[in-house]
This record gives structure tokens, sequence and C-alpha cells, in this order.
């Protein structure tokens, strides 16, 4: 039984330590933060003749891609996530009272 808990053990930490560690590797939000030339030429001329800097002004708006199947699949995706939280507490629970 101890052999069990310790390899699942080292599984979920092997597992947790590549989803941190991919985390790097994901540069979704940095192509949120940069600017197109032409906003760039726009931030630099704006700067030049004193007008006021709105940040908001230069940034492009963000695409919403939300649709009724993105919806449904969000939906129940936090369904899964919070059974899946319930069994975990409820397995570890357990485990910690078999061992007293």
């Amino acid at each position: 039984m101890n052999k069990i808990i310790k390899i699942i053990g080292v599984l979920v930490i092997i597992l947790f330590l590549s989803l941190y560690f991919s985390g790097y590797n994901n540069y979704y939000y940095e192509s949120k933060k940069t600017l197109t030339t032409e906003a760039i030429k726009q931030y630099e001329k704006d700067l030049k003749s004193g007008k006021k800097i709105d940040p908001t002004k230069y940034i492009e708006p963000q695409k919403n891609y939300n649709n009724k199947a993105s919806t449904i699949g969000m939906k129940t995706s936090i369904m899964i996530e919070k059974g899946f939280n319930i069994c975990i507490k409820f397995i570890v629970e357990k485990l910690l009272d078999v061992e007293k």
C-alpha cells in the first residue's frame, strides 16, 4: 500500500512540475502586450505634439470569440473541475483517516 501511495505521489509531483514549467513556454499573453508599428508611430507622434497619452488608445481591442459551444464547454469544464476537487478531497481525507 505504501508503494502505491509513493508512486502516485511521485507521479503527481512530476505532473505538477511539467505543467508548471510548460507555462514558461507560453507566449500567448506576451503577444497581447506588443504594439503594432502603426500604434508606435502614432504614440511617438502624439508624444511629440504634447497630446495626453491614453495607453488603451494604442493597443488593439481584443476579439471576442465566445459562442454557445465555447460557453457550454467552459461551464462543463468548471463542473468537472468542481467534481474532481470534491473527489480528491474525499480521497485524501480517507487516506489520512486510514493512516491514523
